[in-house]
């Protein structure tokens, strides 16, 4: 009889566990444009981003922004076969920022990107095969 219950309440832990919609990645894929996305593992440690590192392309004019960590980013992208994006004229706005070395390195990261892939929430931004960043998207905002 006690093996029944330890079966059934490892059973039931399972299903709550594979059911929770709180887990990362386990929505329906989101649109790659028009998502604010914001950098959740960067060289794949995790990455608190705040509210800065973010990324938005945008549908009209295969163009992108987003934030560093002071300064917005902007550039242009191209979308090309199945999943190929390269992210070209990265440049940023220039003020001083408290981890310039960082938000280098991050303009420096998204010159480099070739590929991406979407899980759910979350946007895996690769080059030569290797993921590079991963993104999550961020929740719509009471002013949207």
């Amino acid at each position: 009889m006690k093996r029944k219950q330890v079966i059934f309440v490892a059973a039931l832990a399972a299903i709550v566990v594979a059911c929770c919609p709180c887990r990362k990645g386990t929505q329906a894929n989101k649109p790659l444009t028009e998502t604010t996305w914001s950098v959740v593992e960067w060289g794949g440690q995790p990455f608190d981003a705040g509210e800065n590192y973010t990324l938005v392309l945008f549908e009209d004019g295969d163009r992108f922004g987003g934030r560093g960590d002071c300064n917005s980013i902007m550039g242009t992208y191209k979308l090309s076969g199945k999943n190929k994006l390269e992210l070209s004229a990265v440049a940023s706005t220039r003020a001083f920022c408290p981890n310039q070395t960082q938000e280098d390195q991050y303009i420096q990261e998204l010159s480099k990107v070739d590929a991406y892939q979407i899980n759910g929430d979350l946007l895996s931004l690769m080059s030569d095969g290797k993921t590079i960043m991963v993104l999550q998207a961020q929740a719509p905002s009471d002013t949207e």
